[in-house]
């Protein structure tokens, strides 16, 4: 039997007993991709998660709040440098020939290459005043800004295996980049490196060396080819998009709000209810979104696209909820007694993660319409950043990291429910 009659058979009735209506080819397909995607990203997530695991045992809540404050940094610090790197893939994705996906993608290369220095100098000269303003130390600043570097790369590399549709790869990469990561820290820890910054280089080396090797397994498409009408696309797109990305890094305030609240400790106690929920939440997302945003960004019918998650979100939220659960708990119990587990923070944090997943699904299917949907997702975005700092800044004082849960609830319900009531921006895409 072949992998697609396989793919078929797994999803075709589940397909028509949710949509009512058989599955095609094309959506087959679209069912391998994932399929592909999942068994490399779920082999790797395993790795991660015992890479967490292992970090918030050995470095405490201390060292693993530092660590969480990197985490949250790092994408904030990469925002100039990966600029570009969602219209890559929008455009690139949507080109239908491979002539256009290569100008693309070296045009692409070029300007996040430059991109990336300029953000790096930057960072680096103003490290000092930046890290006093974000209440960190200036050595978890400066990881985070070689985090940021790291991570920019690897997404480059990744972005142009998805928009040459080439999930295996993107499976394999994946899986190789946490196997690395995971040695790395083993070793470390091993070595007596027992700290945030072993942690650190070990995320930091992993995504760079996996990065290096996909370039040279796509060299073909990546050229000293700067194409100025592609660039000025892409940075269109991009500047339109910018507010949101700056947005979607700044949702990481809410741990920069606990350690200034609270305590550093805290910050590592939400950042383990995090990572088992909102992060197992994102990963899983991740998988779908690798091989849906290329498929949205070349579909000329969004609306029938945005039907189908509306008739697939019922199922979602009573699947997830209770799945999110048991893997807090189960992460609680790997955490360790340093940990306390407690249920209603537990439930909270699934719920959040559920309707994060819907907000996923609505602005990176919005962010699939070219420039116009890219200013429709940094509106819900920008929103979203608006209600999480105002919330924060007045349950986390008064209930702690159960008013940061449930600012995170409401921080992607309500820009979910206005993304949905835009008829005019569905109909019109």
């Amino acid at each position: 039997m072949s992998p697609d009659e396989l793919i078929y058979l797994l999803f075709s009735k589940p397909y028509e007993f949710i949509f009512k209506e058989q599955l095609e080819l094309q959506t087959a397909e679209f069912f391998l991709s994932t399929s592909y995607v999942a068994i490399g990203t779920l082999f790797g997530a395993v790795l991660t998660f015992i890479f967490l695991i292992l970090g918030g045992r050995v470095l405490g809540p201390e060292g693993f709040g530092d660590l969480g404050l990197l985490l949250s940094l790092g994408p904030i610090v990469g925002i100039s440098m990966g600029l570009n790197l969602v219209a890559t893939v929008n455009y690139g994705s949507g080109a239908h020939d491979d002539s256009s996906r290569t100008k693309i993608l070296s045009t692409a290369s070029i300007e996040a290459l430059l991109l990336v220095t300029a953000s790096t100098l930057i960072f680096a000269l103003l490290s000092t005043e930046l890290s006093y303003l974000l209440g960190v130390s200036a050595a978890v600043f400066l990881f985070a800004v070689a985090y940021g570097v790291a991570v920019t790369s690897y997404l480059l590399a990744m972005n142009a295996l998805r928009v040459l549709f080439s999930m295996e790869a993107y499976a394999l990469s994946t899986a190789a980049q946490s196997v690395l990561c995971l040695a790395l820290f083993i070793v470390f820890v091993t070595s007596g490196m027992k700290s945030w910054q072993s942690a650190a280089l070990a995320l930091s080396a992993s995504n760079l060396v996996i990065s290096l090797i996909v370039i040279l397994y796509v060299r073909a498409h990546l050229k000293r080819q700067f194409d100025w009408y592609w660039a000025r696309v892409i940075m269109r797109y991009s500047f339109f998009a910018a507010p949101g990305l700056i947005a979607v890094a700044l949702m990481g305030l809410d741990r920069i709000f606990i350690n200034v609240f609270i305590t550093t400790a805290a910050v590592g106690l939400y950042n383990a209810y995090f990572l088992a929920s909102i992060t197992v939440a994102a990963g899983l997302w991740g998988i779908i979104n690798t091989t849906f945003f290329p498929y949205a960004s070349r579909s000329n019918d969004k609306l029938a696209l945005l039907l189908k998650i509306n008739e697939v979100t019922p199922y979602l939220a009573v699947v997830l909820v209770p799945l999110i659960v048991c893997a807090e708990v189960i992460a609680f119990v790997l955490y360790g007694h340093q940990y306390a587990f407690n249920l209603q923070l537990s439930f909270f944090f699934a719920l959040a993660a559920a309707v994060y997943v819907v907000f996923l699904s609505y602005t990176w299917l919005a962010a699939s319409a070219g420039a116009k949907g890219a200013k429709m997702n940094t509106v819900c975005n920008v929103l979203a950043l608006l209600l999480l700092i105002g919330l924060d800044v007045i349950l986390i004082p008064r209930i702690g990291i159960l008013g940061a849960a449930i600012t995170l609830i409401f921080s992607y319900l309500v820009p979910t429910v206005f993304l949905h009531s835009r008829k005019q921006f569905w109909t019109g895409v």
